[in-house]
């Protein structure tokens, strides 16, 4: 019998609930409007990513770290763009990028465990993790398995499917390379295949309805993610992409996208920015992969046609501290600027952090982060209150469908 390791198999079954119906049919929505989140995580410093420079507190507050002044990238409403995000500065100029002041929750919470599982689950009054919560996105992709059959959503890089993607009835695979869409792999005697493996499953469970219909099922997926690897394998990138793993993370994405096996949901992290210590050039370093990576994504989708099809959420689960500590960094914080990129209403919006009146001693938010969720879900075609469990006024921030 033909054979695959652990995590192949594992991914493998992770599809299933994708497939199940139809036996072979990809029947994506009716459009392929894609949402990904790529989360800055660690706590990214808001202050100093959208910095701003008119207001006299911040060098104050930042005696050090208001050095990435020099160079900054000034924007309309007296706050300047790092000097590292001049990639990013360009696209919002063009009206490609949206920039919204102050996102955050009610009560924030300095844990980033805490903090992030309230991003991820939609819920500030969240109080445990337990085996039946469920995230946002992962809501979100029980709608639209409920629609359609197909890969509809996917973690992108990680060796582990975050919270935000957990549903009540579908299982997300995570795909760290090309080869993950396979599934399936072959035997180290060679290549047999995973059909030859399903083949012996439904020989073994012929006169057993129960395993002859799972057979049938595994087949199916396994016919699918043949497909899939294929459409893959066809994608010529239209970018030169960093040789960084938020790059090659980004490329994978781009692949799913252009693939068009209704893929809808996507999520990468991006590590690194819990930055208490020798921030300046740590933080530097990350946003130039961060500009550098997106910029390269938005040149690959305009090639391929797909610029107004996808929408990039950028955030974090925190920002940090309006004072800078004593050992050149930041500490935890709370509210702080998220980016969309793609078919968006460019430009910078809401009030800028008012440094004279700060929530004990954090940027108060001006936002909650689930209006900016009902705002991406709005223009997937999802029902946002089905997602997030109330009625939450959109950011504005994406451009009404065409």
């Amino acid at each position: 019998m033909a054979t695959c390791d652990r995590r192949s198999f594992l991914q493998f079954c992770g599809a299933l609930p994708f497939v199940g119906r139809g036996f072979g049919a990809w029947a994506p929505l009716a459009d392929d409007r894609v949402l990904l989140v790529l989360e800055l995580v660690g706590g990214n410093d808001g202050l100093n990513t959208v910095i701003p420079v008119d207001d006299a507190r911040y060098a104050a507050l930042r005696p050090q770290l208001q050095a990435v002044r020099k160079g900054a990238h000034r924007l309309a409403d007296g706050t300047a763009l790092h000097p590292a995000l001049g990639r990013l500065r360009r696209r919002l100029e063009a009206g490609g990028v949206a920039v919204r002041h102050g996102v955050g929750y009610p009560g924030p919470d300095r844990s980033h465990f805490r903090s992030r599982d309230i991003w991820h689950t939609a819920d500030p009054g969240l109080v445990r993790v337990g085996a039946r919560t469920t995230g946002w996105l992962g809501r979100a992709a029980d709608l639209v398995a409920a629609r359609s059959a197909g890969l509809g959503a996917a973690a992108v890089g990680g060796l582990e499917v975050p919270l935000l993607l957990r549903g009540r009835s579908v299982t997300v695979p995570s795909l760290r390379r090309l080869e993950d869409c396979q599934w399936l792999a072959p035997t180290a005697a060679g290549p047999i295949g995973a059909e030859a493996a399903v083949r012996d499953l439904v020989d073994a469970g012929r006169g057993d309805g129960a395993r002859t219909h799972a057979a049938a099922v595994a087949r199916a997926a396994v016919r699918l993610a043949d497909d899939l690897t294929a459409a893959m394998r066809r994608y010529r990138p239209a970018a030169d992409y960093p040789g960084t793993a938020l790059g090659r993370d980004l490329q994978l994405a781009a692949r799913l996208v252009v693939a068009g096996f209704g893929t809808r949901l996507l999520h990468i992290g991006f590590a690194g920015f819990d930055t208490h210590a020798r921030q300046l050039p740590t933080h530097a370093g990350l946003l130039a992969q961060l500009d550098a990576a997106l910029d390269a994504f938005a040149q690959d989708l305009a090639a391929q046609g797909r610029a107004e099809r996808v929408a990039v959420l950028v955030h974090s689960e925190f920002g940090r501290r309006a004072a800078e500590n004593a050992s050149q960094g930041t500490d935890h914080g709370a509210a702080a600027p998220v980016f969309v990129l793609g078919p968006v209403q460019g430009g910078v919006h809401g009030p800028v952090p008012d440094l004279q009146r700060l929530d004990d001693g954090d940027v108060a938010a001006t936002m909650d982060f689930r209006s900016v969720y009902a705002d991406g879900l709005s223009w997937l075609g999802l029902e946002p209150e089905a997602v997030l469990g109330a009625a939450f006024p959109g950011a504005g921030l994406l451009r009404p469908v065409r």
